[in-house]
């Protein structure tokens, strides 16, 4: 806008001159004292609250939003005025038609952006929507003078730290995909099992081969037709099963452009969400990982402790699309964390038309490296459309033939695929 401007000046004093036209002369005369004025109003500005701008604060107040949901900031400079309600007033004066404004300044790992532009002297607390799910960083956020019109635009950075800002988190899928593990998982009992205790908690009639210590000698005692009773402790809980659900985050670039495939990775993390909380309510020990990070555990102390129902979907924020094959700045391409040993191991993945160095590829190798007694084996679920299934169909094949594996693809619609490389 600003170039376009400074072109018809150019062009209108330079036809005023040939021509000898006054009106063209004063139209540019008109532009030229627009755009001076801009200037210097920028920049006056600029300098005005360069100190002020400097001491600003910008603060993402909940740290987790829900997809769909809005996120909210609380503008404050060093020196705003505060109420009991802890509401500020930041004094910010301006010229007319010269703007002052804050820019928040987020992005994924997979490059999705969040920008919103507050009023620091109207809008102490400011809201913005969180559209797509993912973790935000912004090491820096802008305090912004501008002019109306666009020609002239004067920033300063506000750092901020470096850790995720925002976790946008997903929401389960609505069914649960109907995964089996068969490389390890849960232990079902056909009989009700009991655990010794001396809590007095219910009475049955003894009957022959029941333990004679269970039996209670103080209500016979008292009972009027002397019968036997057996006490029966506490029902012992099913065991505590140890699972590791990855988030393959590959992305084929034949059969995904980054948009499409950054959706599909939503897809998987609602579906793993979906599984990670029925699992746990089935009483098992669930942690989280993804390709390019690292094991996600609880908040207590131990590196294996189980992720609660908040957790889970903190975590599963985390996974970013990945293209592969590696793009040629990053020719090792990223690799799925390390299982523990004495965890089976469920990832979900998106269909690809060849294994070659990927990370699930490379993951597989590793753990297969392992002892056959440390291993609990991998399940692989494979998340796919109907233009993909015929690669997700030869993705299960392949992996299938390796020992301690097994595969298999669930079909969900729609897992957007790009028209360029359909399977």
């Amino acid at each position: 806008m600003g170039s376009f401007t400074i072109l018809i000046t150019i062009l209108a004093f330079t036809a005023g001159a040939f021509r000898n036209e006054l009106a063209l002369t004063l139209l540019g005369t008109v532009f030229l004292t627009i755009l001076a004025y801009c200037f210097l109003g920028v920049l006056f500005m600029g300098i005005i609250h360069r100190k002020k701008g400097a001491s600003l604060s910008i603060t993402i107040i909940r740290e987790t939003v829900s997809v769909g949901k809005q996120g909210e900031l609380l503008l404050k400079t060093s020196g705003a005025e505060t109420s009991g309600s802890a509401r500020g007033r930041n004094r910010f004066w301006s010229l007319p038609a010269v703007l002052i404004r804050c820019e928040l300044c987020l992005e994924t790992r997979d490059g999705r952006v969040i920008r919103h532009y507050s009023d620091p002297a109207a809008d102490t607390f400011s809201s913005f929507p969180v559209r797509e799910r993912g973790a935000y960083y912004g090491e820096f956020d802008r305090f912004v003078i501008n002019d109306a019109p666009g020609f002239f635009r004067l920033s300063f950075p506000v750092p901020q730290s470096a850790s995720p800002r925002l976790f946008a988190i997903p929401a389960p899928a609505e069914e649960t995909i109907p995964v089996t593990l068969r490389s390890g998982g849960t232990e079902q009992r056909s009989e009700p099992h009991y655990r010794k205790s001396d809590e007095l908690t219910d009475h049955r009639p003894y009957v022959p081969g029941d333990d004679p210590r269970r039996i209670n000698w103080k209500l016979y005692s008292h009972a009027p037709l002397g019968d036997l009773l057996v006490r029966e402790g506490e029902p012992e809980p099913p065991p505590h099963s140890r699972l590791l659900i990855l988030i393959d985050t590959e992305i084929d670039r034949s059969l995904y452009t980054l948009d499409k495939g950054r959706q599909a990775v939503d897809l998987l993390c609602e579906n793993a969400l979906a599984a990670a909380l029925e699992f746990s309510r089935s009483g098992m020990d669930i942690l989280i990982g993804y390709t390019g990070g690292k094991i996600i555990s609880g908040c207590e102390s131990g590196e294996n402790t189980p992720l609660d129902p908040a957790e889970l979907a903190i975590a599963l924020a985390l996974p970013a699309a990945i293209q592969w094959p590696p793009l040629p700045e990053n020719p090792f391409g990223a690799s799925l964390p390390e299982a523990p040993a004495d965890r089976a191991v469920l990832i979900l993945a998106l269909p690809r038309v060849s294994a070659q160095t990927s990370a699930l590829d490379n993951f597989l190798k590793n753990r297969a490296s392992l002892d056959a007694g440390a291993s609990n084996g991998t399940d692989i679920v494979f998340i796919h459309s109907e233009e993909t299934g015929e690669a997700a169909a030869t993705c299960v094949n392949l992996y299938n033939r390796r020992s301690g594996v097994h595969a298999e693809r669930i079909l969900i619609s729609p897992v957007p695929a790009s028209d360029a490389g359909r399977a």
